[in-house]
């Protein structure tokens, strides 16, 4: 199969709102190398031309390591980055995938010619092999430059579309903010029995500063506090991905990503009226041609360092028009699995500033939440979503998801104030109902939706409508549900527990106020929303996903992230099973305490 839907990659921008497509004009765009933006494709050998034994340290030559992703039922995309100082003009590169870690019983060898590896295109070697492997396999694959053997990674092809699979397993991650703690999830999940890594979004943030962490502190070339051109997002994915745990784990499994806002900015949004980005959470967040800009530059350091199978034409006059993210990844007859973009074509949240995103002391349902001209996907991207989902015979739907779907409202008694979240889709009703009505409609069983963004573990009932929390009857009716939705926690990103409790620090997990304690957060929003079948503000952690012909599992595990060590502290914090055919939780094992008392998680 093919993971991206030609149909959505090939067509005119068809966004909300009829404005003439505007050129980029005042902006500065980096060309890249034709074979760096559809991916390098390497010239197939029939014998080894170099010593692949060759006895030299990998992180000299490949500081980032190796990462997979971009998965076909033929295929696979493999990444690497060279070191500056270890590039050689007239050297070529050399890509080696074998069915075993020895590399005793190989697949594929192949060249890539000196000159296709190019300074301007930031020294990344990404190449793609679709047409080249075998279907439905685990292959180990590494690289070769200039008398130095990468480290050795392990990448998987999918089934082919119609092929009876027995089981599929994804880690799911979501939010990794560098300076907010330690990446040992990370190390578990490379132990994992995984086929992939789906990352939901913030595999970076835009800001630099001081950390309380040791060597988690981010100093960007500009000098600014957030990113402000592309060596400042470059830098980011550098500082990033040169964790250790992260790159185990990237070694070990294949990367299905989507983005959220922080590999952009903080809180985007599109504004229709002016045809730009704009964000309140910049300096220069409401100065058009540099937001352009900087999403230019967001959108070419996203894709230099995500082997991901993706739309991106940097010669597009129009952002619209140059990256498309969504696409859907199948799983032989087991799964579908359709990845959106939630950040490039949203309109304005209700109230269209900050204070409209996140807000505490409005009514429970803003006016303009119902605007059928607002938008969170853009009509060209809703209409392959829904057709994905309409069309697929396969047996489970997971929809790889940023923002919380299912309705969520909190009240403060002592001031009869409401909190919610319009950068959710709290704050786009109507394309919510939509959605939600015609996989009603289209009798679409078996859907989940995986979510990240608040940096906390909730599992929802999605029902078909949602009228006011406050006048619905208390548990919602057979006929009203339509999925489920699993927020996996942040992987270290502080959470509500931060947001809400005001702590200085992550060593100090109780609240100065009896109503925000994760116990009593856990009780007001299961009796206010009662669709709500758990929920968790204090740890962070990752989530398993396991899909059979016959269920669907869904484990979150609790990881210490205050130390910075492989073995720290985890816990299973839920499990829950869904039958097939069914929309129905079955809790497998509960524990509020997963971690020691002594690890000071939240």
């Amino acid at each position: 199969m093919s993971d991206t839907d030609d149909t959505s990659v090939t067509s005119r921008r068809n966004v909300l709102k009829s404005i003439g497509a505007v050129g980029i004009a005042g902006v500065s765009a980096t060309l890249l190398d034709a074979d760096i933006v559809h991916g390098l494709r390497p010239e197939q050998l029939e014998s080894s031309e170099v010593d692949w034994s060759a006895d030299s340290s990998p992180k000299e030559v490949f500081p980032l390591s190796v990462v997979s992703g971009g998965p076909t039922d033929s295929g696979a995309i493999l990444w690497t980055k060279l070191a500056e100082d270890a590039y050689v003009s007239s050297q070529p590169a050399y890509v080696q995938v074998a069915r075993d870690g020895d590399f005793s019983d190989p697949v594929y060898e192949g060249r890539i010619q000196p000159g296709k590896i190019k300074p301007e295109n930031n020294h990344v070697i990404k190449i793609d092999l679709d047409g080249e492997l075998p279907p439905d396999q685990h292959l180990y694959y590494r690289f070769h430059y200039d008398g130095t053997t990468s480290q050795t990674g392990r990448c998987r092809t999918l089934p082919e579309p119609d092929a009876s699979v027995d089981s599929v397993a994804l880690a799911v991650v979501t939010c990794q903010s560098y300076q907010s703690g330690y990446y040992p999830a990370y190390n578990y999940i490379a132990n994992e029995d995984v086929d992939y890594i789906v990352h939901l979004g913030d595999q970076i943030y835009e800001g630099g500063g001081e950390s309380p962490f040791e060597g988690r502190s981010i100093e960007l070339p500009s000098g600014n506090d957030e990113a402000w051109t592309l060596e400042d997002y470059r830098h980011l994915w550098n500082t990033y991905r040169g964790d250790e745990f992260f790159q185990r784990a990237l070694e070990r499994h294949s990367l299905i990503p989507t983005w959220d806002d922080h590999e952009i900015v903080n809180n985007p949004w599109w504004d229709y009226e002016e045809d730009v980005p704009v964000t309140e959470d910049h300096p220069k967040g409401d100065d058009g041609e540099f937001m352009t800009q900087l999403f230019i530059d967001a959108i070419q350091a996203w894709w230099e360092y995500n082997p991901a199978r993706v739309m991106y034409d940097p010669s597009a006059e129009h952002l619209h028009e140059r990256f498309h993210m969504w696409r859907s990844v199948r799983f032989g007859d087991l799964l579908e699995l359709p990845v959106t973009d939630e950040r490039l074509f949203r309109s304005p949240p209700p109230g269209g500033d900050a204070a409209g995103q996140r807000q505490i002391g409005v009514p429970p349902h803003a006016p303009e939440r119902d605007d059928g001209d607002r938008t969170m996907l853009g009509f060209e991207q809703r209409e392959w979503f829904l057709e994905t989902l309409k069309e697929t015979d396969a047996t489970w739907k997971a929809w790889a998801n940023e923002r919380a779907v299912a309705e969520f409202v909190m009240s403060f008694e002592d001031d009869g104030q409401f909190w919610r979240n319009y950068d959710a889709w709290d704050g786009y009703e109507h394309e919510r109902k939509e959605i939600l009505g015609q996989l009603e409609h289209f009798d679409v069983d078996n859907f989940l939706t995986f979510t990240g963004d608040w940096h906390t573990s909730f599992v929802a009932y999605l029902l078909n409508d949602y009228e006011d929390v406050f006048q619905r009857t208390p548990i919602p009716s057979e006929e009203e549900l339509v999925g489920i939705e699993f927020m996996t926690p942040g992987l270290s990103s502080n959470g509500w527990a931060s947001d809400f409790w005001g702590a200085e620090d992550r060593t100090s997990v109780e609240s100065e106020s009896p109503r925000l304690t994760n116990e009593t957060w856990q009780e007001t929003v299961l009796e206010e929303n009662a669709h709500f079948e758990f929920i968790d503000v204090k740890y962070n952690g990752y989530s398993v996903a396991e899909f059979t012909p016959t269920e669907f599992t869904w484990t979150t595990y609790a990881v210490d992230d205050t130390v910075n060590e492989p073995d720290a502290a985890r816990g299973v914090l839920r499990k829950y099973r869904v039958p097939e055919g069914t929309v129905a939780l079955e809790e497998l094992r509960a524990n509020d305490s997963p971690l020691p008392e002594e690890s000071a998680d939240i």
